[in-house]
């Protein structure tokens, strides 16, 4: 390994290009294992060009998993020149149509190569020759992960732009391009990768074969990157309609081994996995996108996975906005003096209104009453303006709440909102309540269009708000979007309740005031 006629790497990569190996190539790599299996070279004393001829070399040999230790080095300690040769080894192999390109898929999927990846697969992404053939497809695979993971994402952008611009490439060549695009910048690129694939089912297959666990060549898996959530929604809706989720649960033996890993379960596998991704994360898009999906009829077949997915995710996100609160405040709600969170304030506030709700109907003392106007003979003949009723329900309810405390009318919210009350602990959280008569126009929607749209998105609610409907009688009450009015003020708040989504119910509580006095007057 020493002698001075070992050729260089444009030598041995010239020799290789006429199908040939060189002469020296395996008994040098011979001499290196022998080297280190006695620990008798020295690799610091190494000029660069040695080095570039033993990377060469051992490129240019079958080695399967085996890894000299003197790569290992040169992997950590001098990575430029590992990737300089990866660059000028790997150009040669894809002029020539080559396909299995060693190490190739190690700068996708080992990260000890991580820093060759970050030298090597933009130069060779620049240089993937326009016309590949199929066969070629996987070698892009690896480089577009590799710049994906480690090159520098500006250019990549810029690169994709300039690719997939050109009307010479083929159309699978395109679609990895366009799919790379989509995982990269998922806000704008990934409405050009729906348009040019959407409907076309052997585009579909192209797009599914780019993703990693879609396939058994893939060792490295989609937790290893970062899709945004456009480009997860959107790959779903895409290779869902053409994947059956039945292939996931068929027993082949070996049939998978044997290479037969088809296009149908590729998809299933894919989609599966990007459904997980989904369940997994605890952002307020992964619900809508799940929601989104459970409604694309094309998906049908993917209800069960769907919905399983859509419940798990639910779970994750409500643990991770929860707040452990401190001592003073767990001490403060034990006493009976303050909540410790809005969960907390949302379940005082719940209460103390469902004790003044049952205090109107069945009290002796007639308080259904101050929500009505009288004639002149103090009889009651028709029901007060809302805020009026309003003002009497927030009397009542500061009477039943702790000092710490506080309950507001016309509590500010973002875009200049107002919700009817807001209750308040200190600086820290909220909850709001949006309060209606049963014959006001919104009755059906405010819950939706109010409520949640604008107020309980206050970070200070954390999505807790209370929906209060003052019931005059069944004659008052508005219909409902079928055309029915509600016989109680029972069955009205168990429509306004199913209009709900489970996660919602979670955080919203819907109370129904009967004031119509009807049970009073039966007594």
């Amino acid at each position: 390994i020493e002698r001075q006629d070992i050729p260089k790497l444009e030598e041995i990569i010239a020799i290789r290009k006429n199908g040939r190996m060189h002469a020296l190539c395996w008994p040098f790599l011979a001499g290196m294992a022998e080297a280190e299996r006695r620990a008798s070279v020295d690799l610091t004393r190494w000029d660069k060009e040695r080095f570039r001829t033993a990377i060469t070399f051992y490129y240019c040999t079958p080695h399967g998993e085996y890894r000299p230790e003197w790569y290992t080095w040169l992997l950590d300690k001098r990575p430029e020149i590992v990737a300089d040769v990866q660059i000028q080894f790997a150009r040669s192999e894809l002029r020539r149509g080559r396909n299995s390109i060693c190490k190739l898929s190690d700068l996708a999927q080992d990260p000890a190569h991580a820093q060759v990846a970050r030298l090597a697969s933009l130069p060779l992404l620049r240089a993937f020759p326009t016309r590949c053939n199929d066969v070629q497809i996987e070698a892009l695979d690896h480089l577009l992960w590799a710049a994906i993971q480690y090159g520098d994402r500006t250019s990549l952008r810029k690169l994709i732009e300039t690719k997939s611009s050109r009307s010479s490439m083929n159309v699978a060549q395109r679609v990895h391009w366009l799919a790379a695009g989509a995982v990269l910048s998922p806000e704008t690129r990934v409405d050009t990768l729906v348009n040019f694939v959407q409907g076309r089912e052997k585009r579909i297959r192209y797009l599914v074969g780019f993703f990693p666990n879609a396939s058994p060549r893939n060792d490295f898996s989609l937790s290893d990157v970062q899709l945004g959530n456009g480009a997860l929604e959107a790959i779903i809706a895409l290779a869902g309609g053409f994947a059956d989720p039945q292939q996931l649960w068929i027993d082949d033996g070996d049939d998978n081994r044997d290479g037969r890993f088809g296009p149908q379960l590729q998809g299933a596998v894919l989609v599966y996995n990007l459904i997980g991704c989904l369940a997994a994360s605890s952002e307020k898009y992964a619900s809508d996108a799940l929601e989104r999906l459970l409604a694309k009829p094309d998906l049908s077949r993917w209800h069960d996975v769907l919905s399983q997915a859509r419940d798990s995710q639910r779970v994750i996100r409500r643990d991770a906005a929860y707040r452990h609160p401190d001592v003073k405040k767990v001490c403060e709600t034990l006493d009976n003096r303050g909540p410790a969170n809005p969960a907390d304030l949302a379940a005082l506030v719940i209460y103390r209104l469902d004790e003044i709700a049952r205090q109107i109907q069945t009290g002796n003392t007639d308080d259904w009453e101050q929500y009505w106007n009288v004639d002149s003979h103090g009889r009651p003949c028709k029901p007060k303006p809302e805020n009026s009723c309003r003002n009497a329900l927030l009397s009542d309810l500061r009477q039943r709440l702790p000092g710490s405390v506080d309950a507001q009318r016309e509590g500010p919210y973002a875009r200049d909102t107002r919700a009817d009350i807001r209750v308040s602990s200190g600086q820290e959280f909220q909850v709001p309540i949006e309060i209606k008569k049963n014959n006001h126009p919104d009755l059906w929607n405010a819950i939706r269009t109010q409520l949640i749209a604008k107020y309980t998105r206050d970070p200070g609610a954390e999505g807790h708000g209370v929906y209060l409907v003052f019931w005059f009688g069944k004659e008052y009450t508005q219909p409902d979007p079928s055309g029915t009015r509600p016989d109680t003020s029972g069955e009205l708040r168990e429509r306004l309740e199913a209009t709900l989504s489970d996660e919602e119910a979670r955080r919203i509580s819907v109370i129904v005031f009967d004031v119509s006095g009807e049970e009073s007057n039966s007594r």
